[in-house]
Protein backbone atom coordinates (compact mmCIF):
# COMPACT_ATOMS: atom_id res chain seq x y z
CA UNK A 1 0.00 0.00 0.00
CA UNK A 2 1.20 3.51 -0.81
CA UNK A 3 1.12 5.92 2.10
CA UNK A 4 3.22 8.55 3.83
CA UNK A 5 4.66 7.59 7.17
CA UNK A 6 5.74 9.42 10.26
CA UNK A 7 9.12 7.94 11.22
CA UNK A 8 9.20 7.79 14.97
CA UNK A 9 10.80 5.57 17.59
CA UNK A 10 9.53 7.07 20.79
CA UNK A 11 11.55 6.28 23.95
CA UNK A 12 9.52 7.78 26.76
CA UNK A 13 10.83 7.54 30.32
CA UNK A 14 8.01 8.24 32.70
CA UNK A 15 8.67 8.78 36.41
CA UNK A 16 6.40 8.71 39.43
CA UNK A 17 6.90 8.72 43.21
CA UNK A 18 5.70 6.76 46.22
CA UNK A 19 5.07 7.97 49.79
CA UNK A 20 8.29 8.65 51.69
CA UNK A 21 10.38 8.35 48.52
CA UNK A 22 10.98 4.61 48.92
CA UNK A 23 11.16 2.34 45.88
CA UNK A 24 8.31 0.02 45.05
CA UNK A 25 7.31 -2.23 42.20
CA UNK A 26 5.02 -0.82 39.54
CA UNK A 27 1.46 -0.98 40.77
CA UNK A 28 -0.27 -0.23 37.48
CA UNK A 29 0.13 -0.92 33.79
CA UNK A 30 -0.31 0.86 30.50
CA UNK A 31 -2.75 -1.29 28.53
CA UNK A 32 -5.75 -1.14 26.25
CA UNK A 33 -6.50 1.24 23.40
CA UNK A 34 -4.38 4.41 23.59
CA UNK A 35 -4.01 7.60 21.62
CA UNK A 36 -0.70 9.45 21.89
CA UNK A 37 -0.86 13.07 20.69
CA UNK A 38 2.61 14.28 19.67
CA UNK A 39 2.65 18.05 19.01
CA UNK A 40 5.70 19.64 17.36
CA UNK A 41 6.72 23.13 18.43
CA UNK A 42 8.93 23.28 15.32
CA UNK A 43 6.48 22.46 12.52
CA UNK A 44 3.21 22.94 14.37
CA UNK A 45 2.14 19.49 13.20
CA UNK A 46 0.18 17.04 15.35
CA UNK A 47 0.91 13.33 15.03
CA UNK A 48 -1.67 10.90 16.40
CA UNK A 49 -0.15 7.57 17.41
CA UNK A 50 -2.87 4.98 17.99
CA UNK A 51 -2.00 1.71 19.73
CA UNK A 52 -3.76 -1.32 21.20
CA UNK A 53 -1.47 -2.27 24.08
CA UNK A 54 -1.53 -5.74 25.66
CA UNK A 55 0.03 -6.11 29.12
CA UNK A 56 1.95 -9.12 30.42
CA UNK A 57 3.45 -8.51 33.83
CA UNK A 58 5.53 -5.35 33.73
CA UNK A 59 5.58 -5.19 29.93
CA UNK A 60 3.04 -4.06 27.34
CA UNK A 61 3.33 -4.33 23.57
CA UNK A 62 1.55 -3.50 20.33
CA UNK A 63 2.86 -4.67 16.96
CA UNK A 64 1.94 -4.32 13.29
CA UNK A 65 -0.72 -2.42 11.38
CA UNK A 66 -3.49 -4.17 13.29
CA UNK A 67 -2.23 -2.74 16.59
CA UNK A 68 -0.41 0.51 15.75
CA UNK A 69 -1.46 3.26 13.32
CA UNK A 70 -0.21 6.81 12.71
CA UNK A 71 -1.86 9.95 11.33
CA UNK A 72 -0.42 13.48 11.05
CA UNK A 73 -2.26 16.80 10.69
CA UNK A 74 0.02 19.63 9.59
CA UNK A 75 -0.75 22.94 7.88
CA UNK A 76 -4.37 21.84 7.37
CA UNK A 77 -3.27 18.68 5.48
CA UNK A 78 -3.76 15.09 6.68
CA UNK A 79 -1.06 12.48 6.12
CA UNK A 80 -2.15 8.86 6.47
CA UNK A 81 0.68 6.98 8.20
CA UNK A 82 2.34 10.31 8.97
CA UNK A 83 4.36 12.96 7.20
CA UNK A 84 7.89 11.49 7.46
CA UNK A 85 8.72 8.28 5.55
CA UNK A 86 10.77 5.69 7.38
CA UNK A 87 12.92 2.88 6.02
CA UNK A 88 10.07 0.39 6.51
CA UNK A 89 6.80 2.31 6.11
CA UNK A 90 3.93 0.92 8.14
CA UNK A 91 6.10 -1.38 10.26
CA UNK A 92 5.07 -0.11 13.67
CA UNK A 93 5.42 -1.35 17.22
CA UNK A 94 5.06 0.00 20.73
CA UNK A 95 6.74 -1.54 23.78
CA UNK A 96 6.18 -0.44 27.38
CA UNK A 97 8.32 -1.50 30.35
CA UNK A 98 7.29 -0.67 33.92
CA UNK A 99 9.92 -0.35 36.66
CA UNK A 100 10.21 0.63 40.31
CA UNK A 101 8.35 3.72 41.52
CA UNK A 102 6.03 3.26 38.53
CA UNK A 103 8.75 4.44 36.17
CA UNK A 104 7.81 3.60 32.59
CA UNK A 105 9.92 3.17 29.45
CA UNK A 106 7.79 3.42 26.28
CA UNK A 107 9.31 2.72 22.87
CA UNK A 108 7.43 3.63 19.70
CA UNK A 109 9.13 2.26 16.57
CA UNK A 110 7.67 3.33 13.23
CA UNK A 111 9.66 3.04 10.06
CA UNK A 112 13.00 2.78 11.87
CA UNK A 113 13.37 6.44 12.91
CA UNK A 114 13.80 7.58 16.50
CA UNK A 115 12.38 10.28 18.79
CA UNK A 116 13.12 10.30 22.56
CA UNK A 117 10.98 11.93 25.22
CA UNK A 118 10.26 12.00 28.94
CA UNK A 119 7.22 12.57 31.09
CA UNK A 120 5.00 11.26 33.87
CA UNK A 121 2.20 8.72 34.16
CA UNK A 122 -0.73 9.92 36.30
CA UNK A 123 -3.52 7.36 36.50
CA UNK A 124 -3.94 6.24 32.89
CA UNK A 125 -2.72 9.53 31.37
CA UNK A 126 0.78 10.19 30.07
CA UNK A 127 2.17 13.75 29.87
CA UNK A 128 5.64 14.38 28.53
CA UNK A 129 8.00 16.20 26.21
CA UNK A 130 10.42 15.15 23.51
CA UNK A 131 13.45 16.57 21.72
CA UNK A 132 15.38 15.17 18.79
CA UNK A 133 18.29 16.27 16.60
CA UNK A 134 19.86 14.76 13.50
CA UNK A 135 16.56 13.38 12.20
CA UNK A 136 16.44 12.46 8.50
CA UNK A 137 12.78 13.50 8.24
CA UNK A 138 12.40 15.80 5.19
CA UNK A 139 9.75 17.76 7.06
CA UNK A 140 12.45 19.00 9.45
CA UNK A 141 14.69 20.49 6.74
CA UNK A 142 14.45 24.18 5.91
CA UNK A 143 12.42 25.20 8.96
CA UNK A 144 13.39 28.82 9.66
CA UNK A 145 15.07 29.28 13.04
CA UNK A 146 15.88 25.59 13.62
CA UNK A 147 18.86 23.43 12.62
CA UNK A 148 17.99 20.74 10.03
CA UNK A 149 16.68 17.55 11.62
CA UNK A 150 15.74 19.22 14.92
CA UNK A 151 12.33 18.77 16.52
CA UNK A 152 10.76 19.08 19.96
CA UNK A 153 7.35 19.28 21.53
CA UNK A 154 4.83 17.70 23.84
CA UNK A 155 3.29 14.25 24.25
CA UNK A 156 -0.07 13.36 25.77
CA UNK A 157 -1.34 9.78 25.90
CA UNK A 158 -4.84 8.74 26.95
CA UNK A 159 -6.93 5.59 26.90
CA UNK A 160 -9.82 5.72 24.45
CA UNK A 161 -13.17 3.84 24.39
CA UNK A 162 -14.22 1.30 21.78
CA UNK A 163 -15.25 2.48 18.33
CA UNK A 164 -18.98 2.15 17.86
CA UNK A 165 -22.01 3.90 16.45
CA UNK A 166 -23.40 5.02 13.10
CA UNK A 167 -21.86 7.82 11.05
CA UNK A 168 -23.54 9.33 8.00
CA UNK A 169 -22.70 11.75 5.20
CA UNK A 170 -21.12 11.77 1.74
CA UNK A 171 -18.18 9.59 0.70
CA UNK A 172 -16.28 9.47 -2.57
CA UNK A 173 -15.48 5.80 -3.16
CA UNK A 174 -13.91 4.06 -6.21
CA UNK A 175 -17.28 3.89 -8.01
CA UNK A 176 -18.05 7.56 -7.37
CA UNK A 177 -19.85 9.68 -4.74
CA UNK A 178 -22.26 7.97 -2.36
CA UNK A 179 -24.62 8.85 0.43
CA UNK A 180 -23.22 6.68 3.19
CA UNK A 181 -24.13 5.41 6.64
CA UNK A 182 -21.37 3.39 8.33
CA UNK A 183 -22.23 1.39 11.45
CA UNK A 184 -19.14 0.39 13.46
CA UNK A 185 -19.05 -2.55 15.87
CA UNK A 186 -15.83 -3.27 17.78
CA UNK A 187 -15.29 -6.60 19.54
CA UNK A 188 -13.31 -7.16 22.74
CA UNK A 189 -10.27 -8.26 20.69
CA UNK A 190 -10.39 -4.96 18.71
CA UNK A 191 -11.62 -6.63 15.53
CA UNK A 192 -14.01 -4.27 13.77
CA UNK A 193 -17.04 -4.85 11.55
CA UNK A 194 -18.41 -1.99 9.45
CA UNK A 195 -21.83 -2.22 7.83
CA UNK A 196 -21.81 0.32 4.99
CA UNK A 197 -25.23 1.34 3.66
CA UNK A 198 -24.57 3.16 0.37
CA UNK A 199 -26.68 4.96 -2.19
CA UNK A 200 -25.07 6.22 -5.40
CA UNK A 201 -24.90 5.86 -9.17
CA UNK A 202 -23.25 2.44 -8.82
CA UNK A 203 -23.13 1.57 -5.12
CA UNK A 204 -26.61 0.71 -3.89
CA UNK A 205 -27.02 -1.64 -0.96
CA UNK A 206 -25.34 -2.65 2.28
CA UNK A 207 -21.74 -3.89 2.21
CA UNK A 208 -19.70 -5.45 5.02
CA UNK A 209 -16.12 -4.36 5.67
CA UNK A 210 -13.86 -5.96 8.28
CA UNK A 211 -10.59 -5.16 9.98
CA UNK A 212 -9.46 -3.64 13.25
CA UNK A 213 -10.07 -0.69 15.53
CA UNK A 214 -6.69 0.78 16.53
CA UNK A 215 -7.28 3.37 19.22
CA UNK A 216 -9.42 5.98 17.50
CA UNK A 217 -8.66 4.63 14.02
CA UNK A 218 -10.85 2.43 11.82
CA UNK A 219 -8.73 0.21 9.54
CA UNK A 220 -10.96 -2.02 7.37
CA UNK A 221 -11.20 -3.52 3.89
CA UNK A 222 -13.70 -5.31 1.70
CA UNK A 223 -15.45 -5.25 -1.65
CA UNK A 224 -18.01 -2.65 -2.73
CA UNK A 225 -19.79 -3.25 -6.05
CA UNK A 226 -16.86 -5.28 -7.33
CA UNK A 227 -14.20 -2.77 -6.20
CA UNK A 228 -11.75 -3.60 -3.42
CA UNK A 229 -11.52 -0.83 -0.84
CA UNK A 230 -9.15 -0.20 2.05
CA UNK A 231 -10.59 2.44 4.34
CA UNK A 232 -8.81 4.30 7.11
CA UNK A 233 -10.99 6.43 9.38
CA UNK A 234 -10.15 8.71 12.29
CA UNK A 235 -12.79 9.19 14.98
CA UNK A 236 -12.62 12.76 16.30
CA UNK A 237 -14.64 12.50 19.48
CA UNK A 238 -14.29 16.14 20.56
CA UNK A 239 -13.94 17.79 17.15
CA UNK A 240 -10.41 18.94 17.96
CA UNK A 241 -9.23 18.44 14.37
CA UNK A 242 -12.35 18.27 12.17
CA UNK A 243 -14.22 20.99 14.15
CA UNK A 244 -17.14 18.56 14.23
CA UNK A 245 -17.57 16.54 17.48
CA UNK A 246 -18.46 12.86 17.12
CA UNK A 247 -17.21 12.74 13.52
CA UNK A 248 -15.41 10.13 11.42
CA UNK A 249 -12.89 11.36 8.84
CA UNK A 250 -12.53 8.65 6.17
CA UNK A 251 -9.51 8.14 3.88
CA UNK A 252 -8.58 5.85 1.01
CA UNK A 253 -5.68 4.07 2.69
CA UNK A 254 -3.91 3.17 -0.56
CA UNK A 255 -3.97 6.72 -1.93
CA UNK A 256 -3.81 8.57 1.38
CA UNK A 257 -6.62 10.84 0.15
CA UNK A 258 -9.73 11.93 2.04
CA UNK A 259 -13.01 10.23 1.05
CA UNK A 260 -15.20 12.47 3.21
CA UNK A 261 -16.36 13.40 6.71
CA UNK A 262 -19.21 11.50 8.37
CA UNK A 263 -21.17 12.72 11.40
CA UNK A 264 -22.37 10.60 14.31
CA UNK A 265 -26.07 9.86 14.34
Amino acid sequence: MVASTVGLTLLLLLTGSCGGGSASNASTSVSGAYEFVVTSTVTGGVTLIEANLSASGDQSTANGAGEVQVLTFEKKIWYVNGICPGNSPGQNNVAVNLGNNNDVALTFDEGGNTLPGQGVLVGATINGNYAVSGSNCPDLVGVVGFPPGTDSGGIVGNQVPNLSGTFAGSLTLPNGPDDAALTLTENTDHTLTVSAALTGQVDNGTFTLTGTAVGNIMFVSGTISGQTVDLFGYYDRSGAYTKMPNSLLVFDYDLGSSDGLLLGQ
